[in-house]
């Protein structure tokens, strides 16, 4: 009986990292680890930006920047030139 109720722990732990993926907005080629935590139930996910969330069934999160979730800054080539020839 052991395996059968390991397997309901797994299909129980991929339902609330699948919740937390899509809570946060991160998709599965961005997740660099992710586990459940057995004392509180709460997923944990580590984004390949390094960004380490956490999420607890029904919780209200605000979603992660692009930064976050894929370690590139999308934004980097539109900063502001404040010196040389363009100014």
């Amino acid at each position: 009986m052991a395996p059968k109720d390991e397997n309901k722990k797994n299909e129980n732990s991929d339902k609330i990292i699948d919740q937390a993926m899509e809570a946060y907005g991160i998709e599965k080629k961005y997740v660099h680890l992710s586990r459940v935590d057995k004392e509180t139930g709460e997923a944990v996910i580590v984004t390949v930006g390094g960004k380490k969330v956490r999420y607890a069934a029904g919780q209200a999160v605000a979603r992660l920047k692009e930064i976050d979730i894929t370690g590139i800054n999308f934004d980097a080539g539109k900063r502001k030139v404040i010196a040389g020839a363009k100014k």
